[in-house]
């Protein structure tokens, strides 16, 4: 299977910085893609979406190495999202 193109756009804006939070993956790469990627359904992988704390190191590990990048970088991004979601929470 070849791996899609864009997966190495979204490594190199995550490497410079450009990418900040989880679901800014999504600008560059559909969900659809990701989620068929990993082998789940894309309701599944939408929820993930929603609630990043339900994401697991293990699918963090499978995005990275999809990605191309280090753990830690998907890691940070997942908690950036949720830092982000809980502000958003706090002004509601």
């Amino acid at each position: 299977m070849t791996k899609d193109k864009r997966y190495k756009v979204v490594n190199n804006l995550i490497s410079t910085g450009y990418i900040k939070t989880f679901r800014e993956l999504l600008d560059t790469i559909p969900k659809t893609t990701i989620a068929k990627d990993l082998g789940m359904h894309h309701q599944t992988f939408q929820k993930m979406i929603d609630n990043p704390e339900r994401i697991t190191f293990k699918d963090a590990f499978r995005i990275a190495a999809m990605i191309g990048c280090e753990e830690m970088a998907i890691i940070n991004l997942i908690y950036q999202q949720c830092i982000e979601d809980k502000k958003s929470k706090k002004k509601k």
